[in-house]
């Protein structure tokens, strides 16, 4: 939420993204709206040093994430029930190779795939086969048909730590890649954003269902 509004989508350049906010008594003053939040997101939301270590170790094991990647993020699963969902891979092709072109002087790296419906995998790399996807999917089996909330009163201890352990590493990736290619009907993306560091510039931030003009605020 936006200071007690809804949050949403707005143009890039929209003077309410970025207008200036101050809390004195925190020591920020004149900050942008961005950067405010994202600094908030840092006092707020801190991944626990065991997790964090084991999410990076998972993604150290992915070769060319060493080096500055793409990261996509796809959800489906209940999603269905909320909002029409983007259905194939395409979209997120076109994004990537456009990211390529203007952002890894034509050549396209290494992409990390997060998404809650693995067979997500194999439409890419059929789309892609030259491509180099990577993910937290190869090393499980279990989230195959996409997330389903009211599902989750049903997992074991052991399955709900595997979700969530995946879906740290998922997050920190997504924030830590070079360029971020997602869709507007899932709250990760609002995540992500915010978790993205400071220099983090929209244009290295796409939406598959959005102008390339809006963004989060």
């Amino acid at each position: 939420h936006e200071f007690s509004q809804h949050g949403g989508y707005l143009s890039a350049d929209h003077e309410m993204r970025y207008r200036p906010r101050s809390i004195e008594s925190l020591g920020y003053n004149e900050v942008d709206s961005i950067s405010l939040k994202k600094h908030f997101l840092r006092r707020l939301f801190r991944i626990k040093e065991k997790v964090m270590h084991e999410s990076c170790a998972r993604l150290s094991a992915h070769p060319g994430l060493e080096s500055e990647y793409i990261a996509l993020s796809v959800r489906r699963g209940d999603k269905e029930k909320e909002f029409k969902l983007i259905e194939t891979a395409q979209p997120y092709i076109e994004k990537a190779e456009h990211a390529a072109a203007t952002h890894f002087d034509g050549i396209v790296p290494a992409i990390f795939v997060a998404t809650d419906d693995c067979n997500v995998m194999a439409e890419l790399r059929e789309a892609r086969p030259m491509w180099h996807f990577v993910s937290e999917c190869d090393n499980l089996s279990d989230e195959v048909n996409g997330f389903v909330f009211k599902d989750m009163k049903d997992w074991t201890e052991e399955q709900t730590d595997t979700h969530f352990h995946k879906f740290i590493t998922e997050l920190i990736a997504l924030a830590s890649a070079k360029y971020f290619i997602g869709v507007s009907t899932t709250n990760v993306t609002y995540w992500v954003y915010f978790m993205r560091h400071l220099e983090a510039y929209d244009d290295t931030f796409e939406l598959v269902d959005r102008p390339s003009d809006f963004k989060p605020w």
